[in-house]
């Protein structure tokens, strides 16, 4: 059963591993690309689809051999990409908020998709496409940090939206009041607040246990960790239209000292590779959890709902609340400038997306649409510099 696969996955956000020993970087012929997620997880099988992209692109002068948590953990991965024990690795901006407030700050804003009116899935990859873009091309704070790593950004993946995994009914104002919900995030732990539940900090490995044992009511988790975490076995009622946002980071940055070594020619074909990792890793997300939901919950019995409009109403109310708050917050906590601008620029830039994810279906239409968009615009010549 596919809940069988994806639970050897469920260390793929915080298992740890053997961290390897360092080194200089590797030759650019064979990029070393430590995923920090097990094999056959939505992790390891993007960067496997980019290794193939990669070669397809380099005719085979530039390969990439993965490490599925087995060279850096995700807690790892900061540090040891820095220090080139490996070349490229997924870095979780929200492991590492001191090292990028700036990223976090875009990362966070993910709720502006919750405030877009018409079709959810198309308004959750206009803001994935536009936080890659705003990373990459308008945001020199977030490169600048990066580069302070001694890294440089190649590509972003996110999840779909969040819904409510529960033990029990819940889809009304009234539901909410008291329900105990495991919050993985700032954003979410905010949420449940201002919607009267009690958020849980619980480790993503622990919370299919505190569903089964009855510490938790639900889980605000995306729809392919149905499946991922194996809460397909254990919870009994799925709330979808909230709470939404999505979790945003970095599928693939890269050794700041490798990249300089690359002529320009293997950096195009390596960020050309990259929008398919994007790609492939963001569809995944999507297609899991469509089957999820759609599918695979619905044959085990689990009832699927849709969140109250009332209920609705107020998440969206207090999304709009809160994004004002947030960017106060992180100019007091990090000393970032002119915050409300920089969300205005990444408000803008998801209605700039809407369009370009009309009709999006597939990993490879993504990431052409992500290449075009994002990485074929980055200048190899002074990127990284």
């Amino acid at each position: 059963m596919k809940s069988t696969i994806r639970a050897a996955a469920l260390a793929a956000f915080g298992a740890a591993a053997t961290l390897g020993a360092a080194g200089a970087p590797a030759e650019a012929a064979n990029l070393r690309f430590a995923v920090g997620s097990p094999p056959n997880s939505l992790g390891d099988n993007a960067a496997n689809y980019f290794a193939e992209k990669l070669n397809e692109f380099s005719g085979g002068e530039v390969t990439a051999k993965i490490y599925p948590l087995s060279l850096l953990n995700l807690m790892e991965s900061n540090t040891g990409l820095r220090d080139g024990i490996a070349d490229i690795a997924t870095v979780l901006w929200p492991y590492f908020l001191a090292e990028y407030p700036e990223t976090n700050l875009a990362a966070e804003l993910a709720a502006l998709s919750e405030l877009v009116d018409g079709n959810k899935k198309q308004a959750t990859l206009a803001y994935l496409g536009a936080v890659s873009e705003y990373v990459a091309l308008h945001c020199p704070e977030c490169r600048e940090e990066t580069l302070a790593q001694n890294q440089v950004f190649l590509a972003g993946l996110g999840t779909s939206a969040y819904i409510l995994q529960c033990m029990k009914k819940v889809t009304t104002v009234e539901d909410m009041k008291g329900l105990r919900i495991r919050a993985g995030g700032a954003w979410w732990t905010r949420w449940a607040n201002a919607m009267g539940a009690t958020p849980v900090s619980m480790s993503i490995n622990e919370t299919f246990e505190g569903l089964s044992q009855g510490v938790l009511d639900c889980t605000a988790s995306n729809p392919a960790e149905l499946t991922q975490f194996g809460f397909i076995d254990a919870v009994e009622h799925i709330t979808t239209g909230v709470p939404g946002s999505s979790f945003a980071f970095g599928m693939g940055q890269m050794n700041r000292d490798t990249w300089l070594s690359l002529s320009d020619d293997e950096k195009s074909q390596v960020l050309h590779a990259a929008a398919y990792l994007s790609g492939d890793g963001i569809m995944a997300y999507f297609d899991d959890g469509e089957e999820n939901v759609g599918k695979l919950a619905p044959e085990q019995g689990i009832e699927i709902y849709e969140a109250d409009p009332a209920l609705v109403a107020k998440s969206k109310a207090w999304i709009e609340e809160d994004l004002a708050s947030l960017g106060a917050s992180y100019e007091e906590r990090f000393e970032i400038k002119d915050a409300a601008a920089k969300t205005a620029t990444l408000r803008k830039l998801i209605d700039e997306w809407l369009p370009r994810m009309e009709g999006v279906e597939t990993r490879d239409q993504l990431a052409e649409v992500l290449w075009e968009n994002v990485q074929s615009k980055i200048d190899v010549a002074t990127y990284g510099q």
